[in-house]
């Protein structure tokens, strides 16, 4: 055993040790993360190194760093069921086969961690083979509370605006941990600051605007490849789940986003936007931003963008809101990949030559589509054609019942043979549009194929996995397109489905306000139900959305089978509304019986009032 003074010297050691890795892990800039695992190894480690500078913690000798380690990882092992589920639940097939390793060396980790308690000895024991921080932290959350306590720093904009990759992976994690946090809106600045979201609008903006109304992106080179991205609709985790699988703009990896970014109140619209905004002002040569319906004044107000906007930033809001307005007006309208593949939003277009008012439309081209004052204010027809515009079985071209117009087969075969196209792609409609329209793919798999014709195929993609309208939820697969060498003509479509995805903003409004300001439909005791032998009726509350525009939900209850006693299957509350709706529908056909009997005695006692007064009147007129 050693002596006394060589144990105080080594616990002396260890404490500066813990103290010098704690001074110089505080002075790590969270921006520098590139992802969130890196983020959580670091307060990890900050975690170990700040208990063991603690001397009241290292006042025995025999605790060492090493049984420091072992009293965070029981905090990580509490958390090790939910680790592996996260785990297998991730989708491997981009890996290679030493990521492939990687993940399976975490998994056995976790599955020991489940299976056994760390003691000093055990680890003592394994030091050797030991991974490291980087592959020890494996934990990302799953929706619950494990992130509150985590206190992020605000990213700053870089000097200059010079974006670096692990900028946009830093403002990408931040925004995915606060989007976990189930924070109130108001906190949202304390990750990103109001004078960053503005600037990225308005770098972005510069770039947008000097791009033509039709993008167009030339590939070369064997490993090339080109990613197209429908509709998103605010589902920041599904933007985040496509980066995942395909990976992200590169070199020899481009990206085509044809529009509709923000989403009905509820989503993470703005998270969607500035992300993508920050790829565009990194890479502005391999991210093309379209512009799609939902990205007008008119249709982001009904959206409730301001209001996102608004609830984020409070007053500030209107002016970042603006900003966003102005920036949709700069978006494309249209890309062409390779000379092959038209991209766009809603569809084709009118052609602006004048004729006559009895003439049949003309198909536009694409000389025409650049033609096209995409900045203006105001009404413009070819505009709301190419933002609109859906397919239909039908031959020819016709006005729909809205903006846009609604053209057959015949009118894509003459747009790909004048232009010198293959394939069309182009989203706007998903599996809520496609409901009504049985002649039409259903979108359920996230794409459709809606035109064959002799010069190439017309395909409808739709990137917003799980979409709920109203009441309605659709569990629908999201779907993206990989356009690969020689030709880029033979689309690859990849589905997939996000299920695992935290309370968004809107909820969390919601649930934070609901003690003042829910509405209540109540049912209350002691209106009149004694009266008609009900004693103590069971009550309850039904919350009411607080927007109109939603509808309210109501869960339905076990399936009661008709007559008395119950089935014992029910549980509470069900058994006793039920019973209560027994008991009411019981005193209720008392309280008819009760009304019958009293109106058949009303009945007799006008009987015997009316011969009685017939009687009278006889005697009357014979005197």
């Amino acid at each position: 055993m050693p002596s006394p003074e060589i144990s105080k010297r080594v616990l002396d050691a260890k404490l500066e040790a813990c103290r010098f890795a704690f001074l110089k892990l505080s002075a790590v800039k969270t921006t520098k993360m590139k992802s969130y695992k890196q983020l959580r190894t670091l307060l990890m480690l900050k975690e170990i190194s700040r208990r063991g500078a603690d001397r009241d913690f290292l006042k025995d000798p025999e605790n060492s760093v090493t049984r420091i380690l072992c009293s965070v990882l029981k905090q990580v092992v509490s958390n090790a069921d939910r680790s592996l589920k996260s785990l297998r639940g991730f989708h491997y097939e981009t890996l290679d086969e030493q990521e492939k390793q990687h993940v399976n060396r975490m998994i056995s980790s976790v599955q020991g961690m489940c299976s056994r308690k760390y003691e000093p000895e055990t680890v003592d024991h394994h030091l050797d083979d030991m991974t490291e921080p980087m592959e020890m932290e494996i934990y990302l959350g799953n929706g619950d509370d494990s992130f509150s306590d985590i206190v992020l720093e605000p990213i700053t904009w870089p000097l200059e605006s010079q974006l670096t990759p692990e900028w946009v992976e830093s403002l990408t994690g931040l925004l995915n941990q606060f989007t976990w946090k189930n924070s109130a809106p108001s906190e949202f600045p304390s990750t990103l600051p109001f004078s960053v979201a503005v600037s990225l609008v308005d770098c972005a903006a510069q770039i947008l605007d000097k791009e033509p109304n039709c993008f167009r992106i030339s590939c070369c080179g064997d490993s090339s490849r080109v990613v197209v991205v429908g509709d998103l609709h605010g589902k920041f985790h599904d933007l985040l789940k496509i980066f995942d699988q395909s990976g992200r703009p590169s070199e020899s990896q481009w990206f085509v986003f044809n529009g509709n970014y923000i989403g009905r109140g509820g989503s993470w619209s703005l998270e969607v936007f500035l992300v993508l905004l920050a790829w565009k002002i990194l890479m502005p040569e391999r991210v093309c931003l379209l512009r799609g319906s939902s990205e007008t004044r008119v249709s982001a107000e009904e959206l409730c963008f301001l209001k996102e906007t608004c609830d984020r930033y409070g007053d500030q809001g209107q002016v970042l809101y603006s900003k966003c307005i102005d920036c949709f007006r700069m978006l494309p309208l249209a890309s062409v990949v390779a000379d092959s593949v038209y991209t766009t939003h809603g569809g084709l277009f009118q052609s602006s030559e004048v004729h006559e008012d009895s003439a049949p439309l003309l198909l536009g081209s694409l000389e025409e589509l650049e033609k096209v004052e995409r900045r203006q204010v105001g009404e413009n027809v070819t505009l709301d054609h190419v933002l609109w515009s859906c397919p239909w079985m039908a031959d020819g071209l016709s006005e729909s019942n809205y903006k846009g117009l609604l053209w057959g087969a015949d009118c894509t075969e003459s747009f790909l043979k004048q232009s010198n196209l293959k394939v069309i792609i182009r989203s706007h409609e998903g599996p809520d549009a496609r409901s009504d329209r049985e002649d039409m793919g259903n979108m359920l798999c996230g794409y459709s194929v809606d035109h064959e014709v002799e010069s190439g195929k017309l395909y409808t993609i739709f990137s917003a996995s799980n979409l709920s309208q109203g009441s309605r939820s659709y569990e629908n697969e999201g779907s993206y397109a990989v356009l690969e060498p020689p030709s880029f003509t033979e689309p690859k479509f990849v589905s997939y489905t996000v299920e695992n995805v935290p309370r968004s903003l809107h909820q969390n409004i919601s649930v934070g306000s609901s003690a003042q300001q829910e509405i209540m439909w109540e049912n209350r005791s002691g209106h009149g139900f004694a009266s008609m032998g009900i004693s103590d009726p069971p009550s309850w509350t039904v919350s009411l959305p607080s927007e109109p525009s939603q509808i309210l939900q109501l869960q339905e209850p076990s399936q009661v089978f008709e007559g008395l006693p119950l089935p014992d299957t029910i549980e509470e509350p069900h058994k006793s509304n039920y019973d209560y709706l027994f008991r009411l529908i019981s005193a209720l056909k008392q309280e008819v019986q009760i009304r019958d009997t009293r109106e058949k005695e009303l009945m007799d006692h006008l009987t015997k009032t009316k011969a009685t007064l017939e009687v009278i009147s006889q005697m009357s007129s014979s005197l």
